[in-house]
């Protein structure tokens, strides 16, 4: 186990919700910052004991520059900060962008960061870093047209994957296992749903070809059976 990084990963926790409990009104009551708590949690274990390289060189698709979308990437960055490395986020909003260097900034006026605001398969195709991790989050999900969101993810993977070295860790947002009740709202009107595929998310596809042992990745972690948001973490064999 990497315990230095395990620390950190921990401490980062405490510096996001730090961050956020300033920000939000009634913080730890809200849903969804409980959920990414939650998540980071799954990801103190699975990059603790997963990852071997001596700095951090990461990718983030769809930058954290938004309250409303609970700024994950502001908990890499605090991880990247005190670890040592680097962190370089795309997305195709330039107001977004701009809003994560500012909040980025201020928070983390060290941190080795910068935005591209241009579109995230053809940016890793030539990536100002080789990374060692990315987090895949650039293309919302959308329950009732889940193939867009899972198609572009699997173009990101194949765009920039032969590029990472042994052992790098890829992290894909937004999947919901068999079974579970997803909360949905679209057009102001809130539906609960009943999950009846195997998977679906942004990175199901990768999911379902890891499992089958067709990529040469594998999946990390034993948060899979959950009923919740899952974030997928494949490591590179």
């Amino acid at each position: 186990m990497n315990i230095k990084l395990k620390e950190i990963l921990l401490n980062s926790i405490q510096e996001y919700n730090k961050y956020l409990e300033n920000k939000i009104e009634n913080y730890y009551n809200h849903p969804g910052y409980s959920l990414r708590v939650r998540q980071m949690h799954t990801l103190v274990e699975c990059l603790s004991e997963h990852f071997d390289f001596d700095e951090i060189n990461l990718i983030e698709t769809g930058v954290s520059g938004c309250l409303d979308y609970g700024l994950f990437g502001l908990f890499f960055a605090h991880v990247v900060d005190q670890y040592d490395g680097q962190m370089h986020s795309v997305d195709l909003n330039y107001e977004s962008c701009l809003s994560s260097e500012n909040i980025f900034k201020s928070e983390l006026p060290n941190l080795t960061y910068k935005t591209y605001c241009q579109d995230s398969v053809e940016f890793l195709k030539n990536p100002p870093i080789i990374p060692n991790i990315i987090h895949l989050d650039s293309y919302d999900f959308q329950l009732f047209n889940p193939f867009p969101s899972a198609l572009h993810v699997w173009k990101e993977f194949k765009a920039i994957e032969h590029l990472m070295p042994k052992g790098s860790i890829i992290i894909i947002d937004d999947n919901w296992k068999q079974d579970t009740i997803l909360q949905w709202i679209q057009n102001e009107e809130e539906t609960w749903n009943k999950i009846i595929y195997p998977i679906i998310g942004k990175g199901s596809h990768l999911y379902q070809e890891a499992l089958e042992g067709n990529i040469e990745w594998e999946l990390i972690g034993n948060h899979y059976d959950s009923c919740d948001n899952i974030k997928i973490v494949l490591k590179k064999k």
